[in-house]
């Protein structure tokens, strides 16, 4: 009997090879590491300089470059969420590996390709328009109103608290630095990541207590906060346009007002549009045409929002809130899967490039500095003060307070983003965000993202028994 027909003829045999074989994998991450490593050492010179041929135009080491970058992301993710970790994380530290330990043993010319190459720059983007626009599929704003006075009061004070910190801390040790350097330093502190905190409440069986409840409607409404907050100190910044000046009082109102009425109307439109989309993608008749059809609106409203000054995540979070403002799930008749659904696969490979790249962007020798390690220490200090503080808006009785705090703490992949920005963006001629302070930033990310499962497991572990 062939090999191929005796395997399905025997499913149990075919089972035990696939976890025998997964269970091998998991036992020895060491040396899996060390195999995408080795990989990435001996592929990133060549990538380099096949690049750097003169007259000679190629796409191959673009490719080479993405091939690694995004296995050695998707794995090391694999491994973190075997031992329990959120995926961002490891993710994050596979690129800061990259682009620290490469250059020491194989030159710099490879991460300096990987860097600067612009295409890499482009999908990754990609990949943060596609987890944006999924997070406003995923949103649901009845749900916002239900949840009540405590949602609403911990993410008030979540956005308010940690900015305030957040500027008054960058005023206090950055005061040679522009204005806008310290306002994004606060804008950074504002997010929250709800998907790492809901993956952690649903590993606890504490998605449906009240603990667990306040702190995902708070988190959902945080990212609204936070991301008119970036699109208030984005378009403040485009305003400012690199000449130094000063904005009044009426021109900030005015670049609120934009952000505002931008999620307003897409809102708004996306009752009267988002069925007659919907249908008209069945009428096709074709598989998966839903998924374009929400992408080109995604891309769509991204463009508007970048045209008129504000972020273009900020349009991609709205074109999700257009198509699907209760979080119901998008799908035409002739579709077993949802348009969340169906963009999974998409997600799970550009998504992770951004988070790899970002890692790739941190300098670990910058940290030797003392007043840039002071500044990075202090500033997740301030990040974990600033959240725990959200425990004062919990007035529903029976709730852990401290267990709420702590369920807002983690920045995770909305604080890379907002710290993505901030190197983006120029002002009289400097980034907003430097090298230093982009890597003191994303040690904050890091350990706040670390702590916040640690601390929910601790605080909620014993009484989900009781919630379920």
């Amino acid at each position: 009997m062939p090999v191929a027909q005796s395997m399905k003829a025997r499913p149990h045999l075919r089972s035990h090879m696939f976890r025998k074989t997964f269970r091998t994998a998991s036992l020895a991450p060491r040396r899996f590491l060390q195999l995408i490593a080795t990989a990435a050492i001996l592929g990133t010179p060549a990538v380099a300089g096949a690049a750097s041929q003169e007259g000679h135009h190629t796409f191959g080491p673009i490719f080479l470059a993405l091939a690694l970058l995004v296995l050695a992301a998707k794995m090391a993710g694999l491994i973190a969420a075997r031992w329990g970790q959120p995926s961002v994380l490891a993710e994050l530290l596979v690129g800061i590996g990259l682009a620290n330990l490469v250059p020491m043993f194989m030159g710099a010319d490879g991460i300096a390709f990987v860097k600067s190459e612009t295409t890499l720059r482009v999908l990754a983007e990609l990949g943060v328009l596609i987890l944006l626009f999924d997070v406003g599929l995923e949103s649901d704003l009845r749900a916002l109103v239900r949840v009540g006075i405590s949602s609403t009061l911990v993410a008030l004070i979540g956005v308010v608290i940690p900015f305030g910190l957040g500027l008054g801390l960058a005023f206090w040790l950055l005061p040679t630095a522009s204005y806008l350097t310290h306002v994004f330093i606060g804008a950074t502190l504002t997010a929250t990541s709800v998907g790492i905190t809901a993956r952690v409440l649903k590993d606890l069986g504490a998605t449906g207590s009240r603990e667990g409840q306040i702190i995902l409607g708070a988190a959902i409404l945080d990212d609204i906060l936070g991301l008119m907050v970036l699109a208030v100190v984005t378009g403040i910044v485009t305003a400012a346009g690199g000449e130094g000046t000063g904005l009044s009082i009426l021109e900030i109102a005015a670049i609120i007002g934009k952000a505002v009425l931008f999620l307003g109307i897409t809102v708004f439109a996306g009752h009267f549009l988002a069925g007659p989309i919907v249908r008209l993608a069945a009428r096709t008749g074709e598989h998966g045409i839903i998924l374009i059809f929400g992408l080109a609106l995604c891309f769509t409203l991204a463009f508007i929002a970048e045209s008129i000054g504000l972020a273009d995540i900020i349009g991609a979070f709205a074109a999700g809130l257009m198509l699907d403002p209760y979080g119901q799930g998008v799908r035409t008749k002739q579709e077993e899967a949802t348009l969340s659904e169906l963009l999974h696969p998409l997600s799970s490979f550009f998504v992770p490039l951004f988070f790899v790249l970002m890692g790739i962007q941190v300098y670990l020798p910058s940290l030797a500095d003392p007043s840039v390690l002071e500044f990075g220490i202090i500033l997740v200090l301030v990040a974990v003060v600033g959240k725990l503080a959200c425990a004062l808006g919990v007035v529903q009785s029976g709730a852990s307070r401290l267990a709420v705090g702590i369920g807002m703490l983690p920045r995770g992949e909305v604080g890379l983003i907002f710290a993505g920005i901030g190197t983006s963006l120029s002002f009289q001629g400097k980034p907003i965000l430097s090298q230093e302070l982009f890597s003191a930033v994303v040690l904050m990310v890091l350990i706040t993202t670390l702590i916040a499962p640690i601390g929910l497991r601790r605080t909620l572990g014993k009484r989900t028994g009781s919630d379920k």
